[in-house]
Parts: C-alpha cells; sequence; structure tokens
C-alpha cells in the first residue's frame, strides 16, 4: 500500500508541474498583452508563502499537484453584476474585462500552447537520451510457416526462413529491432533488401501484405531458445531448450506453436540434459539477447513534433468518442487520474532502477504524454476551459459586442457544472480500477 502511495505522489508532482507550466503560459500571455496577475501560485490550498513583485503575488501553496494563475478582473465583474450593468464599461487599470477579445483569445491559448511546446522540448531531449536496448541478429521467417500461429498470413515470397537481413539501399541494419523500425515507416511500400541466405548476399523485395486489414511485411524475428532472465529456480540464464513436448525446438517460435498449458521440456545446461516442466502455459523466463545503446532517431526536434502530434491525434480521438458518447471506445483509452498519477510514478521508479537515463527518458516521455493530452483537453469547448473562453471572445467578435456580465456569469457556471461532471467521470475511472 505504502509503495503505491509513493507511486502516487511521485506521479502527481509531475502532473501538477505540467499544469502549472500552464498556468505560467497563461501568465507571461497576460503580462504581455497590457494584463495584471494578482497571483501565480505553484499548488492549492493555504499558502505557505508568497513573494511580492509590482503587480503580482507569487504564491507557493500547501498542496503542490498543480496551480493557478488569477488574472484582475473580479472586482470589474462583482460591480457590473451589483449594478446590474449590461457592458464592462468602467474597468480597473490592467483588467482583464478592459482588454480586446483578440487579446484574450490569445491569453487563452498561450497555456495549451506552453504544453505543446514543453511536450516538443521533452520528447526532443530524450530523443538525445542514450538507453539500452535488447538486440537480436535480424534473422527472420515469413509468418507463413506458423500457421498455428498465424493462421490469416500470406506467404512473404522474398524470403525464406533463416535469411538474415543485411541492409535497405544504405541503411545497414544492426539487428532485427532496427530492421521493425525500419519497416514501421514505410508500411504499404516495397522494401529492395539484401539478405545473406547460405553464406550468400541476395538482392530481394519485401512486397506489402494486409493480414486482417492491417498493412505487414509478412516478417518476424527468429530468436535462439536460449533462456535469459528468469524468476524460476528451475531455469538457469543460458540454458538452451533442445526439446518441448517431445518436439525439437530450433527458435522461440516452435516453443509457442505448442498448444499446450502444461508439458515437458528438455534443456541443455552445461553439457547436460535436464528434464523441466511448464505449468499453466507461463514461461518464467525472457529470451537471451544482447544490448544495444542507441538513441530514438539523428533528427531529435523532428521526432519530438511527431510524436507529440501522435499524442494529440490519440488524445483528440478520446475526447471525441468521449463528447460524442461513444463511452466503450473513450473508456478503454482514458485513465482515471489517481490510476494515471501511479502509473507516472510506478513506471519512472522502475526505469530509474534500471539506470539513470532510462529514468529520466521515461518520465520525459510520460510527462509529454500528460502535457499533450491537458492541451487537448483544456481546449474542450466547455466555458470554464481555455477552449470555451475562446469561443465566447469569438462570439464577440463576430456579434461585435461583449457578452453583458450576467451572461458571462451564467456560461461560468454552466462550466463549472460540465467540468463537475467530466471530473466525476474521470475519477469514476479509478473507482473502477481499484474496487472492480
Amino acid at each position: 500500500m505504502l509503495i503505491h502511495l509513493i507511486y502516487m505522489a511521485i506521479g502527481l508532482l509531475g502532473i501538477g508541474l505540467v499544469i502549472f507550466l500552464h498556468e505560467l503560459g497563461h501568465f507571461i500571455a497576460a503580462r504581455s498583452m497590457g494584463i495584471d496577475v494578482e497571483v501565480l501560485s505553484y499548488g492549492f490550498g493555504p499558502r505557505l508563502f508568497s513573494i511580492y513583485g509590482p503587480d503580482t503575488e507569487y504564491r507557493l501553496s500547501a498542496i503542490p499537484f498543480g496551480g493557478y494563475c488569477r488574472m484582475k478582473g473580479s472586482m470589474d465583474l462583482m460591480k457590473a453584476l451589483r449594478d446590474k450593468s449590461t457592458t464592462f464599461e468602467k474597468t480597473e487599470h490592467g483588467s482583464y474585462f478592459g482588454t480586446t477579445p483578440i487579446r484574450r483569445i490569445m491569453i487563452y491559448l498561450a497555456g495549451p500552447l506552453m504544453n505543446i511546446v514543453l511536450a516538443i522540448l521533452i520528447l526532443s531531449a530524450s530523443a538525445m537520451i542514450p538507453v539500452e536496448r535488447i538486440s537480436n541478429p535480424a534473422v527472420v521467417v515469413p509468418i507463413s510457416f506458423y500457421p498455428e500461429l498465424f493462421p490469416e498470413a500470406m506467404k512473404q515470397p522474398g524470403i525464406e526462413k533463416g535469411d538474415r537481413i543485411i541492409s535497405s539501399g544504405n541503411t545497414v541494419f544492426p539487428d532485427w529491432q532496427s530492421v521493425e523500425d525500419f519497416l514501421r515507416s514505410r508500411q504499404g511500400e516495397k522494401v529492395p533488401i539484401k539478405v545473406s541466405r547460405d553464406g550468400e548476399l541476395i538482392d530481394t523485395v519485401l512486397e506489402p501484405l494486409m493480414i486482417d486489414g492491417n498493412p505487414s511485411f509478412g516478417i518476424t524475428v527468429l530468436i535462439d531458445p536460449i533462456v535469459g532472465r528468469t524468476l524460476s529456480d528451475d531455469f538457469l540464464e543460458g540454458d538452451r531448450i533442445i526439446e518441448a513436448d517431445g518436439r525439437p525446438i530450433d527458435s522461440q517460435l516452435d516453443l509457442y506453436a505448442i498448444d499446450k498449458d502444461d508439458f515437458s521440456m528438455i534443456i541443455e545446461r552445461d553439457g547436460e540434459l535436464i528434464e523441466r516442466k511448464i505449468i499453466d502455459g507461463t514461461l518464467p523466463f525472457a529470451w537471451a539477447g544482447g544490448i544495444r545503446i542507441s538513441r530514438d532517431t539523428s533528427s531529435p526536434l523532428l521526432y519530438g513534433i511527431s510524436r507529440s502530434l501522435d499524442i494529440a491525434a490519440s488524445a483528440i480521438e478520446a475526447l471525441g468518442a468521449l463528447i460524442t458518447f461513444h463511452l466503450e471506445d473513450a473508456l478503454s483509452v482514458l485513465t482515471g487520474p489517481v490510476k494515471a498519477a501511479e502509473n507516472i510514478g510506478g513506471i519512472t521508479v522502475l526505469a530509474f532502477s534500471e539506470s539513470a537515463y532510462s529514468g529520466i527518458r521515461s518520465l520525459f516521455q510520460l510527462l509529454a504524454a500528460v502535457s499533450v493530452s491537458l492541451a487537448a483537453g483544456n481546449l474542450l469547448p466547455v466555458p470554464t476551459f481555455d477552449g470555451g473562453q475562446i469561443l465566447i471572445c469569438l462570439s464577440e467578435l463576430i456579434r461585435g459586442r461583449e457578452l453583458t456580465p450576467r451572461s458571462y456569469i451564467i456560461l461560468q457556471i454552466i462550466g463549472m457544472i460540465m467540468a463537475l461532471l467530466i471530473m466525476i467521470l474521470m475519477y469514476s475511472l479509478d473507482i473502477k480500477a481499484y474496487l472492480f
């Protein structure tokens, strides 16, 4: 229980930092537009201490999971409501209500923009961090060789079982993982490659295939059946699997093709053959593999932009499903804030246990996802969200006149009710995750 609370606290601190930077975007835009900011707070709740600038109180609050930016204008709103005024004619110097709709739009866009820029920068930084990756030789097989595992597979005519992929054009592949990355970027294209087959270099072409309605090249890696990391005392790193269920085992796929939960296998250890049992179909080990130090890309900024766009597309798709009441689609993607925080903390701690590089990289990747999702969520057309405020300003531009104070406050009340409903829905995901 304690470890889960620690994970949750770490995750909430990360999410809180992203939220504060969102508010900092609003602060910078407001000040540049001549709007006074009364309070910029890191955290919520009781004030711990403050530093007072000429126009702003910079505050550290007791609950460090977010923050807020309070712009000048509340007195103008209260005065207009009290006087039953239809306009914000007399406003304080530096008031939010004393500026133009265009300037307000820029202020509200600044928060999501800050999140997008933050995501691009930290994803670009993560792409420059070297990480250890599993590295298997690029020895492949057409998946049609294993109909037990790939029943819908079509044959890839350019590849034979045991071919080792060497290169494509000027790109040389050090391992299977680099082949996967390369092919993923060329889905639907014919890919010329050079393979090593029986000691001979052969030029061939990978043909794009459609498998189960998805584009594929119809090949997979062959891994020597040698035990790597293991959770069982029955297996040691370096054990070679010779036979399972009475069948010879030459690769990991031969083992996966056994359609039984319980079976025996023969392993070779230091020249000795030993029998072992597998129960419930669970292999208590990983396959042995090499390690390669690499980075995600040679173009970190392009990687940051591309990954941010991918995350944004996924977030928008999930939010669209939520708005259109396709709840099953939305709930299959969305996670409650508490569970999300615990996942962020847990993954980050686990990654740091591997290495500092892995920990920093994982944290950056997760915070980027939170930052982009926060930007997308804040652009929803809910009056109290940035997107709703932008719509209000656009309506004022189109109509040629501002909202009345009474209309403004009614929209804010509606927005708060909508935001509360969204919050209840999101926290219901946590209830489902922890109790059901």
